[in-house]
C-alpha cells in the first residue's frame, strides 16, 4: 500500500507540474527565508553560553540617580575591585576591564622600522585572574601567569598573523616580542590564543595588563571614587555558595563605607551574563548587545512567511481537488477508508514539504553566507552542531505538513462516492471557494502588513537624519589628536587654515553627539539644594561653537586666554538652576564635578549629546587643551573636492604625526552609527516583505491559471462568437 501511495503521489506531482513547482518553490522560499531568521534569533541568544563558568558570571553595575535624572551604566570606579577583594574575599573573584576602541599597533619589522596596523576593537586592559573567569583556548603560555609581569600582553592567532605574519603555527617566535600601542606603551608577549567566538560579550583579542592603562590615559585615576569611565567594567566569578542576596548586602555596604557623602544616590548591583548582551543600557564592549524586542520580530516575521507558504499550497491543493474526485470515488467504492485517505493525502504534502525544506537548507545557507551587510555578521547552518536548529527543522516540517496538508486531506477524503464518480465532484468543492478567498485576502494582510512595517521603520530612519538636533551635521570630518601639544596642534591648524574651502578648525575632546562623553555634576548655591545635578561636559575651543553651529542665547564665546575657571552652559542648565533670561545668568557661579567652580560666560540653545532614544541632557562647556583628543574641520564644496580636503588634511596631519596612521570619519555618518540596530530591522523588513508579496503572488498567479485552464470551454466559446482577447 505505502509502494502505491507513494506512486501516486509521484504520478500527479509529475502530471501537475506548474502547480507542483509554485508549491514547491513557495514552500522553499518560506521556509527557507523562516529558518534565516530563526538562526538570527539563536545566534543572538546564544551569546556566552560557551563559557564554562556561564551560570556564575556577572558583571557589577551601577544605578546613579541625581535631582535630574537616572542614570545605569556599567562603569565601575578604579578602587571598587581592591575594596571588594578586601572586604568580602571569600564570596568570588571580580576582575577589572578596560576595553578601547580604535587603535594602532605597532611592531619593529626585519630591517629595524617600525611598522604600524589599525586594529579597530578587540583590546583590553584586564587584571591577571582574567582567564580564571572566561575561557580561552590557549596556543602557547600560561593562563595562569599570562598576564602576572607589568605590561605584559596575551594576543590572538588572527592578531599574530596580521601583526607577524606567522601562519603555520610557529607561534613560540612570537613570546617576548614587543608591540607598541597608540605609539606610547610598549608591551611584551607571554601567550597566544586562539580567536574569541563571534557570541562573546568579552571579543577580546589582545589583552594587557590592566595597570599598563596608565601609559595611555592621562585621565587615569586609580584612587577615586569620583570618576568613572563606562570602558571600565568589572567581571564577577560567584564562588560557590555564596546567595545573590549576599552580594547585594556587601554592594550597599560598599557605598556606605567608601562613598559616605553619596549613600543614597548610588546603587550598585550585578547582572547574569545570561542578561548582558539583552540589556544594552547598560553598554556592551563593540555594542553588540540588541533589546528583547529586536528578537520578537524575526521570529513573527518567519512565521508570517511560513503561513504565507502555507495558504499557497492549501488554495492550490483544494482547487486541484476537482481533477482527483473520480480518484477519491474510485477508492472509496474499492473499500479505502477516510483515514487512508487522509493518510495518503498528508504523505503527498509532507513528500513536498521534504523537498521543500531541502531546497531551503541550500538557499538559506547561501543567504546568510552573504547577510553581514544587512545584520553586521554572517552565519552557517551547521546543522551537526546545532541541535536547537535540528529540532526547529522538525518542527517546520511537521507543522507545515499538518497546516498545509490537513485541510486539503479533509475535503478530498469527505467525497461523496457516487458524486465522484458522476463527475460532480466540483459542485461538491463549490463551498471551498469562499474558504480560498478568505485565504488569499489573508494572504496579503500579512504582506501589507509586512510592507506598514518597512514603510514605518523607513520613515523613522528618515526622521533619524533630518531631524534638528541643534549643531550642524553635514560637510564636516572628524579626527583623532594623539598628542595634544602646542607644539603639535598650531602647526597642523595653521597649515589646515591655508587649504581653500577649510572655513573652521576646532580641537576639542568628541563631537556634540559622541560616545565619548564626560558625566559629571554641578550644583547653583542660590538653590540651598543637597546634592547637585547631573550634566554632560564638553571640552572644547573657541572654534568649537562656530563650526558646529551652536547658537549662543547671551554672553561671549571661549578666547585662546579663558582657563577651566569659566564655563558655557546650556538652556537646560540655566533652567535647572531657576533662571528665566540668559542674560541673567552671564557672571553666575556654579560648583562644579569637573575640577574647580566656574563663572558663567555663555548660554548656548540645548542639543543632543546622545541619540533620538535618549533626551536632552543638560551640558556645560569648557576648554582645556590637555583633554583635546579629537579634531573637525568644516568644508564647504563639492563632494569631489571634499576628497582633496581630506587628503590635505592627511599630508597635514601625517606631517606631525609620522608614527601614527591617519583615521578620519564623516559627523554624519558617525551620527547614524546611533542607529544600527534600526537600519539592521530595516534591512529584515525590505528583504523579507518582498519575499512575503512573492510567495503571494505567486499563489495568486497559480489560482489565476487554474481558473482559466477550468474556463476551456466557455473561453473557446467567446472567441467563435466574436469576443477579443481585450475583452
Amino acid at each position: 500500500m505505502l509502494k502505491n501511495y507513494i506512486t501516486t503521489a509521484f504520478r500527479n506531482l509529475t502530471r501537475n507540474k506548474t502547480y507542483t513547482i509554485i508549491n514547491v518553490f513557495g514552500l522553499a522560499l518560506g521556509i527557507s527565508a523562516a529558518i534565516v531568521l530563526f538562526k538570527i534569533v539563536l545566534f543572538e541568544k546564544s551569546f556566552d553560553q560557551y563559557q564554562s563558568n556561564f551560570d556564575n558570571l556577572y558583571r557589577f553595575t551601577k544605578r546613579t540617580e541625581s535631582p535630574n535624572q537616572v542614570e545605569f551604566d556599567a562603569g565601575i570606579q578604579n578602587p571598587f575591585t581592591l575594596a571588594f577583594k578586601t572586604d568580602y574575599p571569600d564570596y568570588g573573584v571580580p576582575v577589572r576591564t578596560f576595553g578601547i576602541g580604535e587603535s594602532q599597533l605597532s611592531i619593529t619589522n626585519s630591517i629595524g622600522d617600525l611598522q604600524h596596523f589599525a586594529q579597530r576593537d578587540g583590546i583590553t586592559f584586564a587584571d591577571k585572574e582574567y582567564f580564571n573567569l572566561f575561557d580561552y583556548e590557549f596556543e602557547l603560555g600560561n593562563p595562569e601567569t599570562a598576564l602576572d609581569k607589568p605590561n605584559s600582553a596575551v594576543i590572538s592567532v588572527s592578531l599574530v598573523e596580521k601583526l607577524f605574519g606567522i601562519t603555520d603555527g610557529g607561534y613560540d617566535r612570537v613570546i617576548g616580542k614587543e608591540v607598541r600601542l597608540n605609539d606610547k606603551l610598549d608591551v611584551f608577549i607571554t601567550a597566544v590564543v586562539k580567536d574569541p567566538p563571534v557570541n562573546s560579550s568579552v571579543p577580546f583579542s589582545f589583552i594587557i595588563e590592566y595597570e599598563a592603562i596608565k601609559s595611555i590615559f592621562d585621565f587615569y585615576q586609580p584612587e577615586s571614587w569620583n570618576s568613572t569611565s563606562s570602558n571600565a567594567n568589572v567581571f564577577f566569578l560567584k564562588a560557590k555558595g555564596v546567595e545573590d542576596i549576599q552580594i547585594e548586602a556587601a554592594l550597599t555596604e560598599i557605598v556606605k563605607k567608601y562613598m559616605p557623602e553619596d549613600p543614597e544616590n548610588t546603587v550598585y548591583g550585578f547582572q547574569a551574563m545570561a542578561d548582558i548582551h539583552f540589556q544594552p543600557q547598560y553598554n556592551t564592549y563593540n555594542d553588540a548587545g540588541v533589546s528583547s524586542d529586536f528578537l520578537t520580530i524575526p521570529i513573527a516575521i518567519g512565521v508570517f512567511l511560513i503561513l504565507t507558504a502555507c495558504i499557497n499550497f492549501v488554495n492550490l491543493s483544494t482547487a486541484l481537488a476537482i481533477k482527483r474526485s473520480k480518484e477519491v470515488g474510485i477508492r472509496k467504492v474499492l473499500g479505502g477508508r477516510k483515514e487512508q485517505l487522509m493518510q495518503q493525502f498528508l504523505g503527498e504534502t509532507f513528500f513536498i514539504t521534504i523537498i521543500s525544506v531541502l531546497i531551503s537548507l541550500g538557499a538559506a545557507e547561501l543567504m546568510m553566507k552573504n547577510m553581514e551587510q544587512f545584520v553586521g555578521y554572517n552565519l552557517s547552518l551547521n546543522l551537526l552542531q546545532d541541535p536547537q536548529l535540528i529540532m526547529i527543522l522538525l518542527g517546520i516540517t511537521a507543522g507545515v505538513t499538518l497546516m498545509a496538508g490537513l485541510y486539503p486531506s479533509l475535503i478530498l477524503s469527505r467525497l461523496a462516492p457516487v458524486m465522484a464518480l458522476k463527475n460532480k465532484g466540483q459542485s461538491a468543492l463549490s463551498g471551498n471557494v469562499n474558504t480560498r478567498r478568505g485565504l488569499v485576502v489573508f494572504q496579503f494582510v500579512i504582506s501589507q502588513l509586512l510592507v506598514v512595517c518597512t514603510l514605518v521603520v523607513i520613515s523613522q530612519m528618515q526622521f533619524f537624519e533630518e531631524k534638528d538636533l541643534g549643531f550642524r551635521k553635514t560637510s564636516i570630518v572628524t579626527f583623532p589628536l594623539p598628542t595634544n601639544a602646542s607644539e603639535k596642534l598650531n602647526p597642523l591648524r595653521n597649515e589646515l587654515s591655508t587649504f581653500a574651502g577649510i572655513e573652521k578648525i576646532s580641537f576639542n575632546f568628541s563631537s556634540p553627539l559622541s560616545d565619548n562623553n564626560i558625566g559629571s555634576s554641578f550644583g547653583y548655591a542660590p538653590l540651598e539644594m543637597e546634592g547637585s545635578y547631573d550634566a554632560a561636559y564638553k571640552v572644547a575651543d573657541e572654534n568649537y561653537l562656530d563650526l558646529y553651529g551652536i547658537e549662543i542665547l547671551a554672553g561671549r564665546n571661549f578666547n585662546a586666554t579663558d582657563t577651566l575657571d569659566v564655563a558655557i552652559i546650556s538652556k537646560s542648565v540655566m533652567d535647572l538652576m531657576g533662571i528665566e533670561n540668559p542674560e541673567d545668568a552671564i557672571g553666575e557661579q556654579i560648583e562644579s564635578g569637573f575640577a574647580e567652580a566656574k563663572r558663567v560666560i555663555a548660554v548656548i540653545n540645548d542639543f543632543h549629546t546622545k541619540s533620538l532614544k535618549e533626551k536632552i541632557e543638560p551640558t556645560i562647556l569648557v576648554t582645556y587643551q590637555g583633554y583635546f583628543y579629537e579634531g573637525a574641520l568644516r568644508f564647504e564644496g563639492t563632494d569631489k573636492q571634499m576628497g582633496n580636503v581630506i587628503s590635505a588634511l592627511e599630508a597635514a596631519w601625517t606631517k606631525q604625526y609620522p608614527n601614527v596612521l591617519f583615521d578620519y570619519s564623516l559627523f554624519s555618518e558617525s551620527i547614524m552609527e546611533n542607529y544600527e540596530e534600526e537600519a539592521n530591522m530595516m534591512n529584515l523588513f525590505q528583504i523579507f516583505s518582498g519575499i512575503a508579496i512573492l510567495i503571494g503572488c505567486l499563489g495568486l498567479y497559480g489560482l489565476v491559471a487554474f481558473l482559466a485552464s477550468q474556463k476551456t470551454k466557455e473561453i473557446g466559446i467567446r472567441k467563435v462568437l466574436g469576443a477579443s482577447v481585450g475583452q
